[in-house]
């Protein structure tokens, strides 16, 4: 098939890439179901896992940001008890749609990673063989088990933070793909023997699971060039040689097309079955909060060059050196990043204070943003159960 070059404008960029990641209309347009779960898993490729708890878990954050208030436990009964997703690594420790299945299986086979087998902590961090066979004994006999009901270790003084062996041998069990989770615990991951929890199904080829990297970095960002798919699926994780390789089998097998964009660098690329309908995409608008663990944020610098918004977790940045704050907010408003916000849920007091805000410079408030953010703070608290919602000073317009 002869080579297919597209010029496409940033805009359109922008616009598709939005579409992909459920956010061009307000939040709630669409009812959250199953069927919708599945769609946004599908279509984005997972929902990222983290263990921080600053307002909530971030895959119960992302998906509010996209249909607003619902019961967890619904979303738990469909991925754990339907069997709709499955966790394993797709960004990072993820909840990937059942579909995906094949990919997760070839990478287990895989596992683990060239780029983690050479790694100076991978010696240290594997588990011993008999730990491992000790592990899956356990399981087998007694079933289902968190990490704690397994007999303790002295706790490693190196400074390398490596959690206790059976700990370890369980982590490296699921990424081999030996054990597998059941469901969450207060957050906390139970396990059980993988042929227990996941059904039938044959694992992809190396070819496929190679190229799930650019077609599953393809499906959640629209089109995107090489360095913006970098870092957004870790599961593979190819090196620049097997990227380029990647890339021009598909071209060569007509899944995707290269654009030129005017104005960016490089070239990007796109699937073919999103070419023809890159005029019927609608105007993005609506008000909405994301997490900082949201699809849409893992390649940050993708953010920066399409949307002019340098964003950086500050987690783990001394509290005197954070900008904006511990766990920011990006607030988007009609398909643009305008702003960040720094929230904090008290539980035991039920309040959500908002402790920092700021706008991006040159951004010019309407009554469209106030409305917007008013009513994404107010369903924040509504969804996070806080009866009172404190704002900073010079916001109270927001209450």
């Amino acid at each position: 098939m002869p080579k297919r070059t597209v010029t496409i404008s940033r805009e359109t960029i922008v616009r598709l890439w939005l579409l992909r990641q459920g956010l061009t209309s307000p939040r709630g347009t669409v009812p959250i179901t199953q069927d919708a779960v599945v769609d946004h898993l599908t279509r984005t490729g997972a929902l990222q896992l983290d263990s921080v708890y600053v307002t909530d878990r971030a895959h119960y954050l992302s998906l509010w940001s996209r249909f607003g208030p619902f019961k967890r436990e619904q979303i738990d009964g469909w991925i754990y008890d339907d069997r709709i997703a499955y966790e394993y690594w797709g960004h990072e420790a993820s909840i990937l749609p059942i579909s995906h299945l094949p990919f997760g299986l070839r990478r287990m086979r895989r596992f683990p990673p060239e780029n983690w087998r050479n790694a100076a902590w991978w010696e240290r961090y594997n588990a011993p063989p008999a730990v491992k066979r000790r592990v899956l004994q356990r399981l087998r006999q007694d079933g289902p088990l968190e990490s704690a009901d397994f007999e303790r270790r002295p706790s490693d003084r190196s400074g390398w933070g490596i959690p206790k062996e059976d700990k370890r041998a369980l982590q490296v069990l699921w990424h081999a793909g030996r054990v597998a989770v059941r469901r969450r615990r207060h957050f906390r991951r139970v396990y059980d023997l993988a042929e227990r929890v996941y059904p039938e199904a044959t694992p992809a080829s190396s070819a496929a699971f190679e190229d799930s990297w650019l077609l599953i970095g393809l499906s959640g960002n629209g089109i995107a060039s090489e360095k913006h798919l970098m870092n957004y699926w870790t599961a593979p994780a190819p090196n620049a040689k097997l990227r380029k390789h990647i890339l021009a089998r598909n071209l060569k097998a007509g899944r995707i097309a290269e654009c030129h964009v005017p104005g960016m660098d490089g070239t990007y690329y796109g699937l073919i079955e999103h070419m023809d309908t890159l005029s019927q995409i609608p105007e993005p608008w609506g008000t909405t909060l994301i997490c900082p663990f949201d699809s849409f944020l893992w390649q940050r610098q993708r953010a920066e060059d399409l949307l002019d918004f340098r964003y950086r977790i500050e987690i783990y940045v001394p509290p005197s050196k954070r900008k904006y704050g511990y766990y920011v907010l990006p607030i988007l408003h009609n398909g643009k990043l305008v702003g960040r916000l720094d929230p904090k849920l008290y539980r035991d007091r039920n309040v959500l204070e908002i402790r920092h805000m700021h706008l991006e410079p040159g951004f010019q408030q309407d009554h469209s943003f106030v409305g917007g953010l008013r009513d994404s703070l107010a369903s924040l608290a509504t969804f996070l159960g806080a009866d009172d919602l404190r704002v900073p000073r010079g916001w109270h317009k927001l209450l």
